[in-house]
């Protein structure tokens, strides 16, 4: 009776300032939410396509054939604009810094690619643009496997049609002419790179990560605002006079798990409410849904109310609390994608309960929350172990 009589005491406290529980609750998102506007600007504005000049010395039907393809197809022009121009031009931008990297590409290519023959082509790069030289770099690797697979079927027609031809006239240079040109023409335009299923920050998606890290990241946040700007019952010698009252650390703490968890369950109900009415793509709703999200609240409550009982002031109480967002979260695949993290890290992720919260908008599931409750419980038996310790040492008994 004296926890529930707390607990309304608190609420009523709480309720008394709407503004500041406002602040509290939209603040952090808001801050989140202009800074990764402002970063995602300014990456698409530095995101434009890589300038890229080539040369073509053989200049034949099959390079302007081959030239032609390459500027049409989809998967090149979303990296590199191909920009045919003389020797003299190409290396004038070159030194300029107008274009990332040069393609050369040599006298003789296509009659040694009739013939079997592998003439490399010449790659000239800007090592002051490195980041896009290594694309440039990456994207003609892939490039050189279609160019591969194209001379082996050249090769096998030649060694299977055109060679045993008697002619040495017009004829035979025709056929080898239209071979090469279909040859090339005939492979899948839109596999030109070789693609493999490589995980892009997620599965999920950029966009859907960035909704995800910017709810756990403002959450943590919201909830480090909320323990720095109320009156608990831990701070400033309420805790001493309630002692007095018998009423003990351990109820209190009871006591801030629930009201911090409710008040985490408002922001992250509230936050889904309005993230659906930008994008569809998360799996909003069901019940699965909103008891992730209370389990969610469950976790983040208890952990700050463990926070709450391991110092005297608020304050450092809410930095203690804030201390820990950018280990755990980073550790939980986050703040970074868990493709980009190193292989320590990638295989300690499924033991934290954040990156099970990820992992649910990836394939609803109950499995997801069964880690997060059993660090809740553990959590809160000792946080609730301590509270009794602090009191003991106090004087009292729990």
């Amino acid at each position: 009776m004296q926890g529930i009589s707390l607990f309304l005491l608190e609420i009523r406290a709480v309720a008394k300032r709407p503004l500041l529980l406002f602040i509290c609750m939209s603040s952090p998102f808001i801050l989140l939410g202009l800074i990764g506007y402002s970063a995602a600007g300014f990456i698409s504005g530095e995101n434009g396509k890589i300038r890229t000049a080539i040369v073509d010395y053989d200049n034949t039907f099959e390079t302007k054939s081959l030239l032609s393809q390459l500027q049409e197809d989809e998967s090149l022009d979303e990296q590199l604009a191909i920009l045919p121009m003389s020797s003299e031009e190409a290396e004038a931008s070159l030194n300029s810094h107008e274009v990332a990297g040069v393609i050369i590409i040599p006298r003789g290519f296509t009659a040694d690619l009739r013939n079997g023959t592998n003439t490399p082509i010449e790659v000239r790069l800007n090592q002051d643009y490195p980041m896009e030289a290594s694309m440039i770099h990456l994207l003609l690797d892939s490039g050189a496997a279609y160019i591969s697979a194209a001379q082996s079927g050249v090769n096998t027609a030649y060694e299977l049609a055109i060679e045993p031809m008697n002619e040495t006239g017009n004829n035979q240079q025709l056929l080898q002419q239209v071979i090469v040109t279909f040859t090339l023409a005939a492979l899948d335009r839109n596999e030109l790179f070789s693609k493999e299923t490589v995980e892009r920050g997620a599965l999920i998606g950029w966009e859907e990560h960035a909704d995800i890290a910017w709810w756990l990241v403002g959450s943590w946040l919201a909830i480090s605002l909320f323990i720095f700007s109320r009156q608990s019952l831990f701070f400033d010698g309420v805790g001493e006079r309630l002692l007095s009252m018998n009423i003990m650390y351990s109820k209190i703490f009871l006591v801030q798990v629930f009201v911090i968890l409710l008040f985490t369950f408002s922001c992250n109900e509230a936050y889904f409410f309005i993230i659906t009415m930008k994008s569809e793509e998360l799996s909003v709703g069901g019940l699965s849904f909103h008891l992730m999200l209370l389990i969610h609240a469950v976790l983040q409550g208890v952990f700050a109310a463990c926070c709450m009982t391991l110092t005297s002031g608020k304050g450092r109480a809410a930095l203690w609390h804030l201390f820990w967002c950018l280990p755990l979260l980073l550790t939980s695949g986050i703040l970074i994608p868990a493709i980009y993290l190193p292989g320590w890290i990638g295989r300690s992720i499924g033991f934290l309960p954040w990156s099970h919260f990820y992992r649910w908008f990836e394939n609803p599931s109950y499995t997801y929350i069964l880690v997060p409750v059993g660090w809740g419980t553990l959590l809160l038996i000792a946080g609730w172990l301590t509270a009794r310790k602090r009191v003991v040492h106090d004087g009292n008994s729990a």
